[in-house]
């Protein structure tokens, strides 16, 4: 009933350990899988208070890279001690109450609001530009729109859009929207058997429909994929009063923490670790569980349990041997519910400069927003502005490029990968080559010089400034890679996903095998996605309603 497990950690590679039959193995490292984890241990719980099993639960978690977080990645720019630029997700809803609670009520880290679209910042559109206040008036607006559409900006013409498609849509609940999610059809069929862009030139201009994409930055949201799901993210993500906030100490924080006490209750994390396939089996007791083959430097091992979890997005699950309970080619209903969600392109590139430049034109907080391929623009930070940092450091950093889908083609082909690792200037190679630990996974994404340069020349194109010093260092992040496929991932057309979230959840009825995480959720793109997967897994298991949860204040 033990196996030996060939393992690649923090203290060094090729570690033999024995492990005894898990109760559950959770293969990925990202905030579903840990977060799944440190539940499963009872780690939420306060000292002293009645866990029921979960002390004795034997746990482990197995993820291919060697640090715990996924798609949550913050690194700290050189020159910049107190500031953390967020490569992967940055922020979270105060209406999201699983993440809400989670970071202010149990982790209770710091937190800060988070401003997006703010008066004084830039749109820069089809080669005019504007001030968001012209904007949300309407003003001067380079874009043809019809006569009924005139003065309207493009949050009108969106929430416009939606009342024509569903009536009365923007005063429903949650139970009220999902009543129409079930039942409402427009002409004869289901808002999830349609696209989101098909129904939006029914209701709005194709001007008005690029104005409206154009002005948000993001062109996934409005592309089309589910119609459904689309419309519940615009009136849950983007509803007026709508309050995001960002994380002092990195995002990244929250699963480093949830990792410790995971692993202070006793779950094992093994670094290094590739799930090659898995299959249903009997174990020693004639109960069924899962065996698993893992491989890594050390080789290719067995690993048994009585419950897998594949805390995975699509691309991850189909990279794996297409073979065993679920994953074999003649289980059609699993596979296409594995195909339910599209993986979507989303790039950032962050730069560093020794003044913030960009304050002459009066922008200091926020987003900017153009259709130049930097797409969306944040005023990160200023070094000196933070608390604790010398006041006299004048290093700012900019979110230069946020983009998704059709201009992250752009950014990747200046990638330079003929010359992996090639330094931006050698100011970031030669200043900053210190073994200060800090700025580590900066230095492990830099960004290549033809794409800093080309970044550097839109913002001064974005902001109306003719010269401006260059920047003195910069990071990018491609999630489209594998093994991720994409930043986030969205619902495709003719996928009902109430019904698909549960099947997806546990796959097989008769199998203890279950899929979380951001992709096959309601929350899609968000850390609320994640968690709220692993809570319906976590009740399948038997583990109670945490009782730290509260609702938005």
């Amino acid at each position: 009933r033990e196996n030996s497990l060939g393992e690649s950690d923090a203290t060094g590679p090729g570690i033999t350990m024995n492990e005894a039959i898990l109760d559950v193995a959770i293969v990925g490292g990202g905030v579903a899988g840990i977060y799944s984890g440190w539940r499963l241990m009872g780690a939420d719980q306060p000292p002293g208070a009645a866990m029921g099993s979960a002390p004795t639960r034997r746990v482990a978690l197995f993820e291919l890279s060697d640090r715990i977080g996924g798609r949550l990645l913050s690194v700290t720019p050189p020159g910049m001690p107190n500031v953390r630029c967020e490569l992967g997700g940055m922020r979270y809803i105060s209406t999201q109450k699983l993440c809400r609670s989670l970071v202010e009520n149990v982790l209770k880290l710091e937190v800060h609001d988070f401003p997006t679209s703010l008066s004084n910042n830039l749109c820069y559109l089809r080669g005019k530009r504007l001030r968001f206040a012209d904007i949300k008036a309407a003003i001067n607006v380079p874009y043809n729109l019809e006569q009924a559409e005139h003065g309207l900006n493009p949050g009108e013409l969106l929430l416009l859009a939606l009342r024509q498609l569903v009536p009365g849509i923007d005063a429903m609940n949650d139970q009220q929207f999902d009543d129409i999610y079930r039942n409402f059809k427009f002409e004869g069929h289901h808002l999830w058997q349609l696209g989101f862009w098909n129904l939006l030139l029914r209701a709005v201009s194709s001007e008005a429909y690029e104005f409206i994409q154009d002005s948000s930055g993001y062109y996934s949201i409005t592309t089309n994929w589910n119609a459904g799901d689309a419309l519940r993210m615009c009136l849950a993500d983007f509803a007026p009063g709508v309050a995001y906030h960002g994380i002092n100490d990195g995002f990244e924080t929250v699963p480093q923490l949830l990792c410790a006490g995971f692993e202070k209750a006793g779950g094992k994390v093994h670094y290094g670790q590739r799930l090659v396939s898995f299959d249903s089996t009997v174990l020693a007791d004639g109960s069924k569980g899962v065996s698993l083959q893992m491989a890594s430097g050390a080789g290719t091992v067995t690993v048994l349990a009585r419950h897998l979890v594949l805390a995975l997005p699509r691309r991850s699950i189909e990279l794996l041997s297409p073979t065993g309970c679920l994953l074999d080619p003649g289980n059609k209903e699993v596979r296409a519910l594995i195909q339910s969600v599209e993986g979507i392109a989303l790039f950032k590139i962050f730069v560093a400069y020794h003044a913030p430049w960009w304050e002459a034109v009066g922008v200091t907080q926020g987003q900017s927003t153009t259709t130049l391929p930097l797409r969306q623009c944040y005023y990160w930070g200023v070094e000196g502005r933070q608390k604790g940092a010398d006041p006299t450091n004048h290093n700012a950093v900019l979110l230069a490029s946020y983009q998704d889908v059709r201009e992250t083609a752009f950014w990747r082909g200046l990638e330079n990968r003929t010359t992996p690792g090639q330094p931006m200037y050698a100011e970031q190679a030669n200043r900053f080559a210190t073994a200060d630990a800090a700025y580590g996974a900066w230095r492990n994404y830099q960004a290549p010089r033809l794409m800093v340069e080309e970044t550097h020349r839109e913002l001064l194109e974005l902001h109306g400034v003719r010269h401006a010093p260059k920047p003195y260092a910069a990071t990018y992040r491609d999630w489209l890679e594998d093994p991720y496929g994409g930043g986030i991932h969205f619902w495709n057309v003719g996928y009902s996903s109430i019904d698909c979230i549960p099947k997806m959840v546990k796959p097989m009825a008769n199998e203890p095998v279950y899929v979380v995480g951001e992709a096959y959720s309601r929350s899609q793109g968000w850390v609320e996605g994640a968690l709220e997967t692993s809570e319906l897994m976590l009740a399948a298991l038997g583990v109670s309603k945490p009782g730290w949860v509260t609702t938005a204040p």
